[in-house]
């Protein structure tokens, strides 16, 4: 699984906000559809970037309350072999 680059996402904040900076200043030099897709692409990466750190924080509970109900059935279930083991080997003497 490939995540999101996190140096790479703050890297394009800091490009768009260069973005802003500059079509404050400076008018007429690109269109208001390139302004516009800019702007909407950028709303559309924070948006995106916000649920996959959101599903990332998801996963990682899934993953400790997996582990943790693991080892806890593991060290039942060792037990119980090592019981049945234990009886098995009484039987065949």
């Amino acid at each position: 699984m490939q995540g999101i680059d996190a140096k790479e996402h703050r890297n394009i904040l800091e490009a768009f906000r260069k973005f802003e900076e500059l079509s404050s200043v400076i008018k007429d030099k690109i269109t208001i559809e390139e302004e516009t897709k800019t702007r909407e692409g950028m709303d559309e990466l924070t948006d995106t970037y916000s649920q996959f750190k959101h599903l990332i924080s998801e996963l990682e509970t899934c993953i400790k309350g997996y582990e943790k109900k693991r080892k806890s059935v593991q060290s039942i279930m060792y037990k119980s072999i090592r019981k049945m083991n234990s009886e098995m080997q009484k039987r065949s003497r």
